[in-house]
């Protein structure tokens, strides 16, 4: 039985094919935890469920992957070189807060400085909620993908972005993502980069400006000693932007390129 879809992309209903007629391969975005997910955040992690079992009942096997952002990221995410303070260092605050009011019970955290102790607490609670409401893919275990465990693949595709001319290192030593290098970029958005460039507005800085080639280009790897969260890499000490990670554990765990949904 045909299944129809409202394209994004065309803005039209469509018969849904997938690219590869055995499986639809799907990807949909799971929690940053540096915080217990509320009923906003559940609203996306269960329209992505009933999607895929809506796939399952008109006959499709669906290969799902939701993704676990452990990685801290910066409070102010417009800002496209990580400027901000840390979510995770603002956790550990709360954490210590809430340890002393019970909400954090004793023991869950020993230390609340370490943020991989943080976000252990945080996913955990979410994949109880979620597998409380029946939320496939959080039963799934190999399909959680965890960013904290892809660093390695993340910096194999910066630096095959880097080589095919996609991205390049600021004078800032930021690594960004050049959007003039692709040039459909926006199209499903309906943005173009003028577009972008009108409606930045204050969020330019000439300082900020003067360390990328566009004021739309983000940032793929920040290299930072101090930040609570680093690596090592080419590019210096420290942690990958949040506009890398999907893209590199979809294509990791679904294995293709391009995917379904």
């Amino acid at each position: 039985m045909e299944i129809q879809f409202y394209n994004t992309l065309t803005n039209t209903t469509e018969t849904f094919q997938p690219v590869e007629s055995d499986c639809v391969r799907m990807y949909s975005c799971g929690p940053t935890v540096y915080d217990f997910a509320h009923i906003g955040n559940f609203r996306s992690f269960l329209f992505a469920d009933v999607i895929r079992r809506s796939l399952e009942f008109f006959g499709h096997k669906v290969h799902h992957v939701m993704n676990i952002t452990d990685v801290g990221h910066m409070t102010d995410d417009a800002s496209a070189d990580g400027a901000g303070e840390d979510k995770m260092q603002a956790a550990a605050r709360r954490v210590k807060e809430d340890k002393k009011s019970g909400r954090v019970p004793e023991g869950a955290v020993q230390d609340p400085d370490d943020p991989y102790q943080i976000a252990k607490f945080y996913t955990d609670a979410f994949l109880q909620d979620a597998q409380t409401l029946g939320v496939k893919v959080a039963f799934e275990a190999d399909n959680i993908l965890h960013a904290t465990q892809h660093i390695d693949t993340m910096q194999e595709m910066i630096a095959q972005l880097i080589a095919n001319g996609h991205a390049y290192v600021g004078k800032d030593g930021v690594v960004y993502y050049s959007v003039e290098s692709f040039p459909n970029y926006g199209r499903l958005s309906g943005n173009t980069l003028d577009r972008l460039l009108t409606g930045a507005g204050g969020r330019i800085t000439d300082e900020n400006q003067a360390n990328k080639r566009h004021p739309a280009d983000f940032m793929l790897w920040k290299a930072d000693s101090s930040h609570i969260m680093k690596w090592d890499s080419p590019w210096g000490m420290g942690y990958p932007g949040w506009h890398i990670e999907c893209s590199c554990m979809a294509r990791k765990r679904l294995g293709r390129d391009v995917i379904d949904i």
